[in-house]
């Protein structure tokens, strides 16, 4: 594998610093509202780093959803291949997603992407790719090997569960701001993985 040059790296630096900033401010002030100025001050650039590394303020929040997404499943795909029964599986796969009640930006993120793709009609086919590229990527780590084998009815059952759960995370998180002594993160832990025991229940 090649080292990368210096100006490989210092790109790779700036493009980091870019999405790291771009995710604080659009938590902070939403899509609509955010704006490239802020953005690039608070990554300690200037507004023409930010247009050399994206094309627009749409696609620098598209590829900070992709970005993140892909590290999410990556993680997820990591922690399952070190699993050596069904039990294992599930039990990571548990884990995880209990684990992202301590993620306090990316439920809030996700709220803005769907939000985002309902408003701009015209990036709507890329923001569904996106969600296509992370159930492939979660394709890599077989549900069968967590769930068992599923069919029919319980398979449709298993998916609509699968699909429930970001949604769920999402609107738990939100509303942790309006009530955050009882949705604490060890509040939203606990009720997070009752929630994945009644979707998922072990005797399944």
């Amino acid at each position: 594998m090649q080292t990368p040059s210096k100006q490989q790296l210092r790109t790779q630096e700036t493009q980091a610093r870019l999405l790291n900033a771009a995710e604080q401010v659009f938590v902070r002030d939403g899509y609509e509202a955010a704006q490239l100025d802020a953005i690039a001050a608070k990554a300690g650039r200037s507004k023409g780093a930010v247009y050399t590394h994206f094309k627009s303020k749409e696609d620098l929040f598209l590829v900070l959803f992709e970005q993140r997404t892909r590290a999410y499943i990556d993680a997820l795909i990591a922690s399952l291949k070190e699993c050596t029964s069904r039990t294992e599986s599930r039990a990571a796969f548990r884990a995880f997603y209990v684990g992202l009640a301590k993620d306090t930006t990316w439920p809030i993120l996700t709220l803005e992407f769907k939000l985002f793709a309902l408003r701009h009609p015209e990036w709507k086919q890329r923001f569904r790719k996106s969600f296509e590229l992370a159930k492939g990527r979660r394709g890599e780590a077989d549900e069968s090997e967590i769930f068992g084998p599923l069919r029919g009815e319980q398979k449709i059952d298993n998916e609509l569960a699968i699909v429930a759960l970001g949604p769920i995370l999402s609107g738990l998180m939100l509303e942790s701001h309006f009530e955050p002594e009882l949705l604490s993160e060890r509040g939203l832990r606990r009720i997070l993985a009752r929630i994945f025991d009644a979707l998922f229940p072990s005797s399944q």
